[in-house]
């Protein structure tokens, strides 16, 4: 065998592939973008601005995973018998009760905050001061309970800080509003702070959430405070968030404690209302 017929391949030791670095230039603009829209975002906080929005871009898609059950509902619809049929209608009579008793509750608010002698906004009893929404969602973050409501007539009524309320008492506060929906923080967010007074001691304070399943706290709240366990909690209406006179909680416990300058209050809140679909937020 000649020697033509052995051959070794020079093989190049560099890369085949090979990305082109980024140039500094182009890693500066974008580094400067992204500071630039993480401080608009701070300052004119437009990421709440735009989640509503958001929501209402992907309620179609919500609305379309319910179109099966939308269907096998109605064709049951057909073949049910007349007592099925009686047994429907008495479950909406059931569900208009529910919004009768939203509507009742101002009136026993009114007669209870009269009894314990605290000034009532004329607003807080007129209908047009209050918008229905059904609730969409509702969040189990236990640091973040949010709640999505369905709006069917916004009008641009609906603005963020407005309070919500079900048929107990104040829930929440809307922090994004779309055209449809509204977002609302829970008064269980550790970043919920409600003005409030004591129905007995008629002490104001205010109310800080710590989550879902976990009472809420009185901040700086004096040792010379003459507090009462087992007292209702009422919003007072200072801040101009929450309308005064609404039921936010009730006083588990005071702890005096040595190291600590302050009382230890520990507030229950309402419970969260999983099987309510209406609430009712201020607008007035």
């Amino acid at each position: 065998m000649s020697e033509g017929d052995h051959k070794v391949s020079k093989i190049s030791s560099e890369a085949i592939f090979a990305e082109r670095p980024i140039s500094s230039s182009k890693f500066l603009v974008s580094l400067i973008l992204c500071l630039s829209l993480i401080m608009v975002d701070l300052k004119f906080d437009t990421s709440n601005a735009f989640r509503g929005y958001l929501q209402d871009i992907f309620s179609p898609f919500y609305n379309l995973a319910e179109v099966p059950l939308v269907l096998i509902e109605s064709f049951s619809g057909f073949v049910t018998s007349k007592q099925e049929l009686r047994e429907t209608i008495k479950e909406y009579q059931e569900d208009n009760n529910k919004l009768q008793v939203i509507n009742s509750q101002l009136v026993e608010i009114t007669r209870r905050n009269s009894e314990l002698d605290l000034v009532w906004n004329s607003a807080q009893i007129k209908k047009e001061a209050y918008l229905l929404g059904q609730k969409m969602s509702l969040s189990a973050n236990s640091l973040k309970p949010r709640m999505l409501l369905s709006i069917k007539n916004n009008n641009s009524v609906i603005k963020i800080n407005q309070a919500v309320m079900s048929s107990g008492g104040i829930m929440g506060k809307i922090t994004s509003v779309g055209r449809k929906s509204a977002e609302v923080m829970m008064v269980h967010d550790p970043r919920s702070m409600i003005p409030i007074i004591s129905s007995t001691t008629r002490i104001h304070a205010v109310l800080q959430g710590k989550g879902l399943e976990r009472f809420g706290k009185l901040i700086n709240i004096k040792k010379t405070a003459k507090l009462k366990e087992g007292e209702d909690l009422y919003s007072s209406g200072l801040g101009g968030v929450f309308p005064p006179n609404f039921f936010v909680g009730k006083i588990i416990s005071i702890q005096d404690n040595v190291d600590d300058e302050f009382l230890e209050v520990r507030v229950e809140f309402l419970g969260i209302p999983e099987e309510q679909d209406f609430f009712l937020i201020f607008t007035g």
